[in-house]
């Protein structure tokens, strides 16, 4: 949600520069180590969200800036900077200020869009809340934030919004004036609902509303005291274990990002790599690129962005081609992880390298091929085995739809190599073709055992799997018998 409708119009506020030099690839490195950086005659924009809007709007006051056909909105640059300026004087009349926390929780909408750019020109960091999240994440949310306002709808579809929050926070059923305190998030002090009125919440149209002239230049001269480096939004990750952890990114963060992003683009979508906590794009296609590579890499090292793969155990730089972590290093790289210092040093090392946790090549000129998750991999007898390469090489069998590669315990080899296949409808085949299938073709040690499941489909349970040196039938009694 974040990235389609508020990076569309970052770069539209930054294209102004557009008529600037765009870099090429980079030439051929010197070296043969897995390492590149994407060297530019550009500049890092030193501005924030706030200032490239204004850019914007007084380059193409008329130029339409961005259209909602749900919400029945167009609205041009200049009338998109009026919007912004009311909504962020309003935040200041409630009695938001700078270093606050504002929680967006909610689908596609302008308003999405508005509080974002409306809470950066007033210096106060979004939260970006997952639409999907039920009341345990919810509440984890905004208590580790400590959020003091949260946007969103009465209800989308079958999220309640406003219920939900009330169960957490029953307080709002007795608010006067929309303003309460809750016992469970004693930082929230307010929920802004952006279509009916609600008892207990205040309305978008009175936020509107509700900056003065005195607050409109409290909002002009708080220009001046921004800087590019103030946090400016909060994205939690979904995380594969644990609690979210809340990505911290700054205007500089986000506004070169946009940037770079726009200048390669031209008008044609590529294929792109990034994470939340690298703004998040770091390699990008470009549009000459020929079809291998825009369909087996990710793309080009992005500008003023350095990457390496290093051995997932030793941690040194491993050799051109060669898989391992991926690493980032960029200005493009998050703060911290907001109020998780632990989790922080976990992911971003003392020299400010952001450990991806995928695992990559990169080639001669830049270009990356994402091969895994380190979470994935599989340590057969001390050697990783990335499951991804084994099941693009699967997907190669005439006979075979979809195949699953997974790790399975071995009391020998620690772990062992275990494929799932289910056969395109009406095609018999071995685990014995399969094997010989895979002989010469992949490394000795990642050659499967397979079982062959016509009638399995991938997004249930498995019933048969066949993995080292257990036969169908032994897997399939105990999966029986349990």
């Amino acid at each position: 949600m974040y990235l389609t409708q508020v990076y569309s119009v970052y770069c539209s506020c930054l294209s102004l520069n557009r008529s600037l030099h765009v870099d090429s690839p980079p030439l051929v490195p010197g070296q043969s180590f897995s390492y590149v950086h994407g060297a530019s005659s550009v500049s890092l924009l030193g501005q924030t969200v706030g200032q490239s809007l204004q850019a914007a709007a007084d380059r193409w006051p008329h130029r339409e800036a961005l259209v909602f056909l749900q919400d029945g909105v167009r609205k041009t640059f200049s009338q998109f900077q009026e919007d912004v300026d009311q909504a962020a004087a309003g935040l200041l009349a409630l009695g938001l200020k700078r270093g606050d926390r504002l929680g967006v929780w909610g689908p596609n909408t302008y308003h999405w869009i508005l509080f974002q750019f409306a809470t950066a020109k007033a210096g106060i960091i979004l939260v970006s809340i997952n639409p999907a999240y039920q009341l345990k994440e919810l509440e984890f949310t905004l208590g580790k934030v400590q959020c003091k306002a949260v946007v969103c709808p009465t209800q989308f579809k079958t999220q309640r919004f406003c219920d939900m929050l009330r169960q957490i926070c029953p307080e709002m059923d007795t608010a006067e004036s929309g303003v309460f305190r809750s016992s469970r998030l004693p930082d929230l002090r307010m929920v802004i609902v952006t279509d009916s009125r609600q008892t207990g919440t205040v309305h978008v149209e009175d936020v509107m509303q509700a900056g003065s002239r005195q607050h409109h230049q409290e909002l002009q001269d708080l220009q001046t005291k921004l800087s590019f480096d103030d946090p400016i939004n909060i994205q939690f990750t979904s995380g594969t274990t644990g609690n979210p952890k809340g990505a911290t990114l700054s205007h500089h963060n986000i506004v070169n990002n946009a940037y770079f992003v726009g200048l390669r683009l031209g008008f044609n979508w590529k294929v792109s790599y990034g994470t939340t906590e690298n703004s998040p794009v770091t390699f990008l296609g470009f549009l000459r690129d020929n079809e291998e590579l825009k369909t087996e890499t990710v793309g080009c090292i992005l500008n003023h962005t350095e990457a390496k793969v290093v051995d997932v155990s030793s941690g040194e730089v491993v050799p051109l081609g060669d898989p391992g972590e991926l690493l980032i290093r960029a200005y493009s790289v998050m703060l911290e992880y907001w109020d998780d210092p632990d989790k922080t040093s976990e992911a971003i090392a003392k020299d400010r390298w952001y450990r991806t946790g995928d695992i990559a090549s990169l080639d001669r000129f830049g270009y990356c091929r994402i091969v895994g998750r380190i979470k994935d991999m599989i340590i057969r007898g001390g050697e990783n085995i990335y499951p991804a390469e084994i099941e693009k090489f699967l997907h190669t069998h005439p006979n075979v739809q979809e195949a699953q590669v997974i790790g399975v315990r071995d009391e020998r080899l620690g772990e062992q190599v275990c494929a799932c296949i289910r056969l395109k409808e009406g095609q018999d085949c071995s685990r014995e073709e399969i094997r010989d299938f895979c002989k010469g073709q992949v490394r000795q040690r990642q050659e499967a055992s397979a079982s062959t499941v016509p009638d399995f489909s991938l997004q249930d349970p498995p019933l048969c799997l066949v993995c080292g040196q257990l036969s169908t039938d032994c897997l399939w009694k105990g999966r029986m018998a349990s």
